[in-house]
C-alpha cells in the first residue's frame, strides 16, 4: 500500500527563506530499515528552523518503523510498499508524483544516513541564482575521503579527483556523483525516468552516464555532505552475502554489453569479500549471476529506450 498526502496545500503560500521564491524545492529521501527517528537526514531536515522545504519520504522498510505517523506529523509526504522495491522504483514514484502535480523545480535526493544543514540549501540557492545547469551536486566525504564527484571510465568503474580544487575546474564529460546530496532540475524527467531494473548499485552513475549522453550541464557547488557509508564498517555474513548479490545482478545488467568489465568489477568484489569472511560464498554468488542467460543484454530492454 502507499501512503501518500498532496504537496498542494504544503506549497499553497508558504514563504521561502534563504531560497529563491520562484524557485520551488522538494526533498526525497529514502529510508531503509529503520525508523525516521534513527535517520540521519531525517533528523536533519526536521531540526531546519529557517529554509522550508517539502520532504518526500520513501520507505523500504519490510516491517513497520511507524514512519507512516512519523511522517504524517511532520507534514510530510510517505510512500511505501510495505518491501523494498529498490531505489530507482522509490526515485520514479516520487518524482511522478512531483510531475503529476507540478509541485517543484527542484528535487533533491538524499539517503536516510547523510548529515545536512541549513547551508546546504543556502549554498544550493547561491549555485541555481549565480550559474543556470540541470544538475548540481556537492561534495560528498566520509571518513575524510572526498568521495563524490568523480569521473567514471568506460567500464564503470570510477577515478577520485585529488581535492576540491581539481573537482571545481574539471569540465570534462565523464563527471558522475552519487545520489545524496544531488539537486535536479525536475524537467530533467519530462523525457527520462529511472531504470528500473537496476535496484541498487549503479543507479547514480547510470543515471550520470545519461545525463552526460544528453550534454546536460552538471555543475559542482561547494557544500561539503559527511555521509556514513555501510561499506565503512563490517556488516554481518548474511548482510553482506544479500548485498553483493544485488550488487553482482545490477553491474551484470549495466555492463551488460561488456562482459570483461564485468568479471574484472563485480570478480574483483567477489575475491575481496571472500577473504574477508573467509568464505567462498561470495564466489559461487558471482558465477551463478555471471551464468545468467540474461546477462548477454538479449532479454533486457531498457525503459528509457
Amino acid at each position: 500500500m502507499i501512503l501518500l498526502k498532496s504537496l498542494e496545500s504544503e506549497f499553497a503560500g508558504r514563504e521561502e527563506h534563504n531560497m529563491d521564491s520562484s524557485c520551488k524545492i522538494a526533498v526525497i529521501v529514502v529510508v531503509y530499515n529503520k525508523s525516521c527517528k534513527e535517520s540521519i537526514t531525517c533528523q536533519a531536515l526536521k531540526a531546519l528552523r529557517h529554509t522550508k522545504v517539502s520532504v518526500l519520504v520513501y520507505d523500504n522498510s519490510v516491517r513497520d518503523f511507524g514512519n507512516a505517523s512519523y511522517c504524517e506529523k511532520q507534514e510530510w509526504i510517505y510512500f511505501s510498499q510495505g518491501e523494498n522495491v529498490g531505489i530507482s522504483k522509490a526515485y520514479n514514484v516520487c518524482v511522478d508524483h512531483l510531475k503529476k502535480y507540478m509541485l517543484a523545480d527542484y528535487l533533491c535526493l538524499f539517503d536516510d544516513d547523510t548529515n545536512i544543514s541549513e547551508e546546504y540549501f543556502d549554498t544550493l540557492n547561491s549555485a541555481i541564482n549565480g550559474y543556470d545547469a540541470d544538475i548540481y551536486v556537492p561534495f560528498i566525504f566520509s571518513a575524510g575521503r572526498l568521495l563524490s564527484p568523480c569521473k567514471i571510465k568506460p567500464n564503470f568503474s570510477v577515478s577520485m579527483f585529488k581535492d576540491e580544487n581539481e573537482a571545481l575546474s574539471y569540465n570534462g564529460r565523464d563527471i558522475t556523483a552519487i545520489n545524496s546530496g544531488m539537486a535536479i532540475k525536475l524537467n530533467v524527467f519530462d523525457n527520462y525516468c529511472y531504470d528500473e531494473h537496476i535496484f541498487l548499485d549503479g543507479v547514480d552513475h547510470n543515471f550520470m552516464r545519461d545525463m552526460n549522453i544528453q550534454k546536460k550541464i552538471i555543475k559542482i557547488f561547494p557544500y561539503q555532505c559527511i555521509h556514513e557509508f555501510s561499506g565503512d564498517s563490517k556488516p554481518s555474513m548474511q548482510s553482506a552475502l544479500t548485498r553483493f548479490q544485488i550488487f553482482a545482478r545490477d553491474n551484470r545488467y549495466i555492463l551488460r554489453n561488456s562482459c570483461i568489465s564485468y568479471f574484472f568489477i563485480a570478480g574483483k568484489r567477489a575475491v575481496k569479500l571472500t577473504i574477508l569472511y573467509h568464505s567462498m560464498s561470495f564466489l559461487r554468488i558471482f558465477f551463478r549471476v555471471s551464468s545468467f542467460k540474461e546477462f548477454r543484454g538479449e532479454a533486457y530492454e531498457r525503459k528509457n529506450d
